[in-house]
């Protein structure tokens, strides 16, 4: 059953259409109801659900405006990718990586950067990552859910395997195993016994002449403690609607989103705020115009092609959903998966607000007017 058809099932119900999709949770493909029902919850309380919530074309006027809300639920893979990280520790205590991924602005170089660093007790700033040449180990291809998880598969594995090596060149030294060691705030040393320590690059000055470099990969698929696939996100969208123009407006926009472990909170939440408004944008603005002869598309050029403005999208809450069971599923990506909902979100909170279905996106004035019209 799709998003829109349980929203209706709602309207024709005269049911609150939260009940309705929290009683049909149990019916998901990907059995993941319970963790639906947790987000729902966690957005029903962020957009305000029980005092704003009316039933389907119940809402109180304000003029020829009225507001509605709208629910949405989603589902995405986000499988990591094939990485391989080379990862050299020289004698000067320098750590440098090198991976053929690249950054298309969402922080690929701060989640490599992250995961050395964390690995190796190290601050940002100590290590180097190198991304974004043929010239490195392959990497996977561009992927807004598949890059973090691959990417943070062979930078983790490339870091213990090289911290293995050096706690192996100092153990002698700290009287302990090398199992015994560990890396932290600059320093290694015996787990349970900081006076038992010696610097990150007095350490490495162990080396000689002879840097650590190695080489860790991650293959698609492969079963790891580090990664995992399979995410879901729930989304709310308050609107309102005149129903004398037919234009509506987006006044705020609530995405719970799950994906694991979070590497880095801030790229992670802004990834979403920008599938939000790509989401915003399809549902009410952008229309791909094709002449019915030739099949062209006609409004290819941005000045005939309408996008969402800073005023189109209202306010946007992105809510990590992190419990410590997401956590221990290792990293998923999570690019893709928020741009699923909104459209569903916004059709049926203009439903909501109006009492009618708008059959198609994008929901535009003259839309919405034939819509009220064709109830009349």
């Amino acid at each position: 059953m799709t998003q829109t058809a349980l929203d209706d099932l709602a309207r024709v119900m005269k049911k609150d259409a939260f009940d309705v999709f929290a009683v049909n949770l149990a019916n998901v493909a990907n059995g993941k109801g319970s963790v639906y029902l947790a987000e729902m919850k966690v957005a029903a309380k962020l957009i305000d659900w029980k005092a704003k919530y009316h039933l389907h074309g119940q809402g109180a006027s304000k003029g020829s405006v009225v507001e509605g809300l709208g629910l949405a639920l989603h589902m995405w893979g986000g499988t990591a990718n094939n990485s391989n990280c080379r990862l050299v520790i020289r004698p000067d205590g320098s750590v440098e990586s090198s991976c053929g991924t690249q950054d298309l602005g969402t922080g690929t170089r701060t989640v490599c950067a992250m995961v050395l660093a964390e690995t190796l007790g190290l601050d940002l700033d100590d290590v180097t990552v190198n991304i974004g040449s043929s010239k490195y180990p392959t990497s996977g291809a561009s992927g807004g859910s598949t890059t973090v998880g691959g990417v943070s598969e062979s930078h983790r594995r490339a870091a213990q395997d090289a911290l293995q090596i050096l706690f192996a060149k100092v153990a002698g030294q700290l009287s302990a195993k090398p199992e015994e060691l560990v890396a932290a705030g600059g320093t290694i040393h015996v787990a349970g016994d900081k006076s038992r320590m010696i610097s990150w690059k007095a350490a490495c000055g162990r080396l000689g002449l002879q840097p650590i470099e190695v080489t860790a990969s991650y293959k698609r698929g492969a079963a790891s403690p580090l990664s995992s696939s399979g995410v879901c996100g729930v989304q709310m969208a308050e609107v309102a609607v005149d129903k004398e123009t037919g234009v509506v407006k987006i006044k705020k926009f609530v995405a719970v989103q799950d994906q694991g472990l979070v590497i880095n909170p801030k790229t992670c939440e802004s990834q979403i705020h920008g599938a939000i408004i790509m989401g915003i944008a399809a549902a009410l603005y952008e229309r791909r115009i094709s002449d019915p002869t030739t099949g062209s598309f006609v409004n290819a050029e941005l000045s005939d092609y309408k996008l969402a403005r800073l005023g189109d999208v209202g306010e946007i809450v992105v809510e990590l959903y992190e419990p410590e069971s997401e956590r221990q599923r290792g990293v998923i990506g999570n690019g893709e998966p928020p741009a699923i909902s909104p459209v569903a979100a916004v059709s049926n909170a203009i439903c909501n607000a109006l009492g009618v279905r708008v059959p198609v996106a994008p929901y535009t004035p003259q839309r919405v007017l034939e819509a009220l019209q064709g109830r009349a």
